[in-house]
């Protein structure tokens, strides 16, 4: 079963149960994506899907920011439960350890300095599976570390 049939799926269920948050939140995914694929004109895959999911979920927390500068945290706990719900449909990131090691790894086998291309080839060998903000926040350690 696709993420998106899941996600369709789960709806349906949510719906069913009256469970107000899911619905709204799952609703709002599903228009994203439905969005999406008319922008593509085809059917999405999962790697699309993923895609799109990472990018509302980075509206949110944008958001979640916003809303605690302006002292809403009923709205901040709003978006991060609707994270919470988005985040079920996303492939599991990888742990800080892991990371660490993979970058450390790269870093051995290069020998530049330059953050922007080090990142590309990072998130490329990781494929989706840590936080780009957390992968550089360790990519940059390291790099200190190194000198």
């Amino acid at each position: 079963m696709s993420i998106l049939e899941q996600i369709e799926k789960d709806f349906q269920q949510a719906f069913k149960e009256r469970k107000a948050s899911e619905v709204s939140t799952l609703r709002l995914i599903l228009a994203a994506l439905k969005n999406e694929r008319i922008k593509k004109m085809a059917d999405l895959d999962d790697d699309d899907v993923s895609r799109v999911m990472k990018s509302e979920i980075k509206k949110r927390k944008e958001a979640i920011s916003d809303y605690e500068i302006g002292a809403r945290q009923d709205l901040a706990d709003r978006e991060k439960a609707e994270i919470k719900i988005i985040e079920k449909y996303l492939p599991a990131q990888l742990e800080e350890k892991v990371i660490r090691e993979k970058i450390k790894e790269i870093l051995k086998k290069t020998d530049q300095d330059n953050l922007g291309k080090l990142m590309g080839q990072i998130m490329k060998d990781l494929q989706g599976q840590a936080d780009g903000n957390q992968v550089r926040k360790i990519l940059e350690e390291e790099i200190a570390h190194k000198k």
